[in-house]
């Protein structure tokens, strides 16, 4: 059965990528550095120190140095650049910290006169906590392993000895089973390695100290970091903000959805009252055009019969109360000449909007209906005499 696919979200983030170095390839020393300094002015006291300490140059050097907040001195620990090979250094570019092994217990909380014994495969390291002042480092090689075990434990048991009384003795030896092991990052860029049951912790800012790979190559390797950690940031605020655009359109879109079915609620129950209104509306809007306008068959006929030939009668005339502007005409005439001839002086009257002419017929008389639509409003009742 396959494993859980949220077994790699309970283990939480790896562990960082750190070489631990073999202790026996570094010489360890302290120098008096005031406590309220930089680490820019501690970092350059350090390199003027190493200048007269070390046999080589320090731009031949790896080194590093441990120097806690309010201490009076600085642990300085360096080593001859051509003891690592192509191999070995290549290895660091992935790498996100460098530095011996003893380095990465420094941050342990240790009583003083305690002493730390780390075994290694060719040497063994005592770290002892000085009552004033870094801890002292001490380093002593080991006799190649045999077959011969209980030779081989009696030898180490022996080194053991020897080096708590180079360190001049101890009230507390603490015997590591095991070598540092780093956990994952915190936060705030801080290490934390683990021996058994002692915890050490490395601030960010003192880890970039130990650290002793080239300092313009961990200088710019911090930029680098920096950018792309600026970068990060600005690309996940984008998809934030993009997630929060999306769920805010959704948002929208869900209120605008409620919102039209709250309206059309409203609308339908809106509804009977405004076709009341309307059909009220329309009924005021006839009973005031029946009292206000009345059918004028009289002004109407007058205004047609003034442009009438001489041979066109008329026989009926018919109005319609429902259609105040139209007068119909059933006329009759001995020349049909005259018709289109009344038609386009009928369509002159400033007052007319439509003529139309139906039904003619006939031989020697011909009879004819006219239709005259005239403009709503033209057509004035007669003054009273």
């Amino acid at each position: 059965m396959s494993d859980s696919p949220f077994k790699f979200l309970r283990a939480g983030p790896p562990p960082p990528k750190v070489s631990l170095l073999p202790d026996a390839l570094f010489f360890t020393r302290a120098i008096p550095v005031a406590a309220d300094l930089p680490a820019a002015e501690v970092t350059a006291q350090v390199e003027l120190a190493l200048e007269s300490l070390a046999p080589f140059p320090v731009a031949q050097l790896y080194h590093g140095y441990y120097h806690p907040p309010g201490a009076s001195a600085a642990l300085v620990f360096a080593a001859y650049r051509r003891r690592f090979t192509g191999e070995q250094t290549e290895l660091w570019t992935e790498a996100d910290l460098v530095l011996p092994t003893f380095a990465s217990l420094l941050g342990a909380p240790l009583a003083p006169g305690t002493t730390l014994l780390l075994t290694h495969a060719e040497s063994l390291t005592a770290i002892h906590a000085a009552p004033d002042g870094p801890a002292q480092i001490f380093t002593t090689p080991l006799a190649p392993a045999t077959d011969d075990l209980p030779a081989n434990e009696a030898a180490l048991t022996a080194a053991k000895a020897e080096l708590i009384r180079a360190v001049g003795g101890s009230t507390t030896v603490v015997d590591l089973a095991t070598l540092p092991i780093a956990q994952p990052v915190a936060s705030d860029g801080e290490f934390t390695f683990v021996a058994g049951d002692l915890v050490s912790t490395i601030p960010a800012a003192t880890a970039a100290a130990i650290d002793v790979r080239d300092k313009d190559d961990l200088l710019a390797r911090r930029r680098a970091h920096t950018r792309d950690l600026l970068f990060w940031r600005v690309a996940v605020g984008c998809v934030l903000a993009l997630a929060l655009l999306g769920v805010g359109e959704i948002g929208l879109g869900l209120a605008r959805g409620l919102w039209q079915k709250t309206r059309l609620t409203q609308l339908d129950a809106q509804k009977p009252t405004v076709e009341k209104i309307m059909n009220a509306q329309a009924l005021a809007t006839r009973i005031e055009d029946l009292s206000t306008k009345r059918l004028l068959p009289m002004e109407m006929i007058s205004l047609v019969a003034g442009k009438i030939p001489g041979n066109i009668r008329f026989t009926r005339v018919v109005t319609d109360a429902k259609d105040l502007d139209r007068v119909t005409i059933d006329a009759r005439t001995d020349n049909s000449g005259e018709i289109p001839l009344f038609k386009s002086a009928l369509e002159a009257i400033p007052e007319v909007a439509h003529v139309e002419i139906i039904n003619q017929r006939g031989a020697q008389t011909t009879t004819f209906t006219l239709t005259t639509t005239f403009k709503t409003g033209a057509v004035k009742p007669a003054a009273a005499p």
